[in-house]
């Protein structure tokens, strides 16, 4: 039986899921005869390249019988250029930021609830600040977890899931995404987190900036601590940071000034999103009228406008009219547009199993401490 995008999806989702939580505990609670270094190593190479990665792009691949290739491209491994790049990383910056006063939010709502912040993983180790320790956390902690863990939720979750309209689809991978850290305390940034990632793929149609901004918010965490302890340049942003945020003594105060500047940086973040689809979506489909009008040569090279990928407005129009299309915005936006299908039994299944596993884990950590 050919099984839905859905269905396969959700259960190469649950089995990597599960397999997570297994190998989560083992490295928390089995004592090795390893250092802490080799440890996170090895965690990362399992969880990450095995578990994320060669699980949801192979075993994906394997099901639906096709190329590793033709799977990589479905989830949006496709090219982009500087200008989405250079955005990606601004995005990325300010991203991380945001976490910081959005984690900082939610982590002093639950502490009020009595929550104690549950072990984190994987682990830095403070003992070890020193050039050596902080390339391989680099390797293990932003450049890995950005590839693998974007392949497996703004390429599996998000191009699998998005046969019950996009919006669904981000929404779910973003859930699934904070589920996936297992911790209560990570959870609530995580999602959020995972929101903006997804945003960024669904404007630029490719899987390249999401993994930008999610290694520049891992890098920048992993930067920060290592440059308060070797006093580097910006080593005290963070603690900035947090005398801003509790120089009044207010929890009142505390919080409308963290609604405040998450509000200023959402406004920017905004922005930046516009760029990003100005600079993708919005190109690729001027490009591929342009190339419409080259094939039927029916208006010459001067229809561009100063820029070569910027097709004048007038001759636009004209294409447009030309081939029947209402509004550009019906091009550019036709796969977020389309509605989505109600999900079969099987998939609601599968999907709500993925849910439940990764709720269950990770709330658990609030009421009992587990993991």
């Amino acid at each position: 039986m050919n099984r839905s995008n859905q269905f396969v999806t959700t259960f190469v989702y649950f089995l990597m899921l599960i397999i997570f939580v297994a190998v989560r505990i083992f490295f928390l609670y089995v004592e090795l005869p390893i250092n802490d270094n080799l440890k996170d190593v090895l965690s990362t190479i399992i969880v990450q390249g095995g578990v994320m990665f060669l699980m949801s792009v192979g075993l994906f691949s394997v099901i639906k019988k096709q190329k590793m290739k033709t799977t990589l491209k479905n989830f949006g491994y496709c090219k982009v250029g500087v200008k989405p790049i250079i955005l990606s990383i601004l995005i990325g910056i300010l991203c991380y930021f945001f976490n910081i006063f959005v984690a900082s939010f939610f982590s002093t709502i639950i502490s009020l609830c009595g929550f104690e912040k549950a072990p984190s993983f994987p682990y830095i180790s403070s003992a070890d600040y020193s050039i050596g320790s902080f390339i391989l956390q680099v390797f293990t902690v932003a450049i890995i977890p950005a590839i693998c863990e974007e392949t497996a939720h703004r390429g599996l979750l998000l191009h699998g899931l998005k046969g019950m309209g996009i919006k669904q689809a981000m929404i779910l991978s973003s859930l699934l995404f904070g589920l996936m850290h297992l911790n209560v305390n990570q959870f609530f940034y995580a999602t959020v987190l995972g929101f903006l990632i997804a945003l960024s793929v669904v404007l630029s149609k490719s899987i390249i900036p999401a993994i930008i901004i999610h290694f520049m918010n891992n890098f920048l965490s992993t930067y920060f601590a290592f440059a308060s302890a070797n006093n580097w340049i910006f080593g005290n942003v963070t603690d900035y940071i947090n005398n801003f945020l509790f120089s009044s003594g207010s929890i009142v105060m505390y919080f409308l000034m963290s609604i405040l500047t998450i509000g200023m940086i959402v406004l920017v973040l905004v922005f930046l999103y516009f760029l990003l689809l100005k600079e993708t979506r919005i190109k690729q489909t001027q490009k591929m009228l342009i190339d419409v009008a080259r094939i039927n040569s029916e208006y010459p090279e001067t229809f561009y406008s100063g820029d070569k990928t910027m097709i004048d407005i007038y001759d636009l129009n004209r294409i447009m009219s030309q081939y029947n299309i209402k509004s550009l915005n019906s091009m550019i936006f036709t796969d977020i547009e389309s509605k989505g299908r109600r999900l079969t039994l099987d998939e609601r299944f599968a999907l709500i199993s993925c849910i439940a596993v990764g709720a269950i884990v990770t709330f658990s950590t609030f009421i009992w401490g587990v993991i």
